[in-house]
């Protein structure tokens, strides 16, 4: 599915704005928005809902690279599979993505800078999706993937009393990046000629036939053609690739102990989903986990799909996350009744 141009916006327009902004929107798309608020741009993905009698909101956190592009197929099917009756909201990381939000910015983003921006967007999301009169709340369920799980339960801990009814950690990396396979081999020096070697690549396009640079790329990443385009027109800019891994270096050095506790007195609000072959999340995490919280639900893949599950993945993993939402809404439901 391709992405028109965004539309710039103060906030995620009501349903009649909808048609104003964008005369051919056909429902069921998302729709590309250039949220602004007092410091930022955020590149932002929005599947508007049908019908969202519950006002559920599913909050998506992507990894590192923060580019929601690489996420539509995986969301798209989440709301196609829950009949649209939900909002979907997507948010990249700051700086993650090249386009008219990202112009000029030298601005180099920690993993810090981007939990508080994520605080400060659910904060947004929370005021847009209150009824006038504040009688119906925004119930949020948080997906984050790799890095962007570890940020979800920062957001849990720093707005507990928002409406956030469940995170889904999926592939998440909660501990000690550094030990882990991949950390491990993205050392210091490691990352430092990742910087020089990625700047080499992404300015090669200002040197070779946009052809060539595309059949190169193409052979490094092996990527399908949807995800190559992504990787091509958004990712693969200096600054870019500079504020991925500066942040990544970020990560390694503040992901360190697992938060026990917190994640014990809010197990109830988590699934944690690994898969056997990650090397970001690996099975030893999830072993630890399941030792820790034997009471929790923490999930492993009986695909083992791949860290990067939605270059790939993205139909098969959108269908179990939207199979999560039913259980949950279904069971809110009889509860309420």
């Amino acid at each position: 599915m391709s992405i028109a141009e965004p539309i710039h916006v103060n906030e995620l327009p009501k349903p009649g704005e909808i048609s104003r902004l964008k005369d051919n929107y056909i429902e069921g798309e998302p729709l590309k928005l250039i949220l602004q608020d007092e410091q930022h741009l955020t590149e932002t993905l929005w599947w508007p809902s049908k019908s969202n009698d519950e006002n559920y909101i599913l909050f998506v956190i992507p990894g590192n690279p923060g580019v929601i592009d690489y996420y539509v197929e995986f969301l798209s099917t989440v709301h196609s599979e829950l009949e649209k009756k939900i909002d979907i909201v997507g948010a990249s990381m700051l700086g993650h993505s090249y386009g008219p939000h990202n112009l000029g910015l030298k601005n180099l983003y920690s993993l810090q800078d981007q939990i508080d921006h994520k605080i400060q967007f659910i904060d947004k999301l929370k005021s847009r999706f209150t009824s006038q009169g504040g009688e119906k709340q925004p119930k949020f369920i948080i997906c984050g993937h790799s890095i962007g799980a570890y940020i979800g339960a920062q957001v849990l801990k720093a707005r507990p009393n928002h409406g956030i009814e469940m995170v889904y950690a999926l592939y998440p990396t909660l501990q000690h990046i550094v030990k882990t396979p991949n950390g491990i081999m993205m050392n210091v020096s490691y990352l430092s000629s990742l910087v020089l070697a990625a700047s080499f690549v992404s300015n090669l396009r200002y040197f070779i036939p946009p052809a060539f640079f595309k059949f190169l790329v193409s052979s490094l990443t092996r990527q399908k053609e949807s995800m190559l385009n992504i990787t091509l027109s958004a990712l693969l800019h200096g600054h870019v690739v500079e504020n991925t891994l500066y942040m990544a270096s970020s990560e390694m050095e503040t992901v360190c102990e697992l938060d026990e506790e917190f994640y014990r007195e809010n197990l109830g609000k988590f699934i944690f989903y690994f898969s056997e072959g990650d090397k970001w999340a690996p099975l030893e995490h999830y072993e630890d986990m399941k030792k820790r919280f034997p009471e929790g639900k923490v999930l492993l893949c009986e695909k083992n799909t791949p860290h990067a599950f939605v270059l790939s993945h993205g139909d098969i993993i959108g269908k179990i996350v939207a199979g999560w939402i039913v259980s949950k809404t279904t069971r809110d439901l009889t509860i309420d009744n």
